[in-house]
């Protein structure tokens, strides 16, 4: 995970230097299409895989040259087994995402910060019992996005989800780092 933060973080810094005319055309809308892997922080580190598989959809709309509003989802399903009893367990996140992204550089490499707000749709399955809960929670994300042609990019971006949910009088920190990359379309 340090080289992939590494990695972006140079890729940033490259992005807000190059001085480059665009031959990409920024357009107000777009979407995006990707998958990436997902990691849990805190307590749920030991039950669940290092690496959980997840899928997304970008919708973005751009007020201004340096300003996008967006819409994320991602489709999460992790394996793994309880820390006690050794049985399986399994749980699965759908998050509705909203939030801004500040857009730095106006070459074909557009760097970006973004936060937000989701609303996060938990359902975990063990045979202890299942948890069917719904949270809100914030993320943060830095990414880059690399324009090919006059309306294909490709969206490569490190997040952080801050989430917990707290079934029957216990916390569980659910939030955890995600690195995802996807191909987009501006319109």
């Amino acid at each position: 995970m340090k080289k992939v933060t590494f990695l972006l973080i140079l890729l940033l810094g490259i992005g807000l230097v190059q001085a480059k005319p665009t031959s990409a055309n920024h357009n107000k809308f777009s979407i995006a299409l990707g998958a990436g892997v997902r990691n849990f922080s805190g307590d749920t580190d030991d039950v669940y895989n290092l690496v959980n598989l997840t899928f997304c959809l970008d919708i973005g709309f751009r007020f201004a040259r340096s300003f996008e509003v967006f819409l994320h989802t991602d489709f999460l399903t992790a394996k793994g087994n309880l820390t006690i009893t050794d049985e399986e367990t399994t749980i699965t996140i759908i998050p509705i995402e909203a939030g801004g992204r500040f857009l730095m550089g106006k070459s074909n490499l557009c760097p970006y910060l973004g936060a937000g707000l989701g609303f996060y749709l938990i359902n975990e399955e063990n045979p202890i019992g299942t948890i069917d809960e719904s949270s809100l929670g914030f993320f943060a994300e830095a990414g880059l996005k690399y324009f090919f042609g006059k309306s294909f990019f490709i969206d490569a971006k490190l997040k952080y989800v801050m989430l917990s949910i707290r079934p029957e009088d216990s916390t569980i920190n659910l939030g955890g780092p995600t690195v995802l990359v996807a191909f987009g379309f501006s319109f």
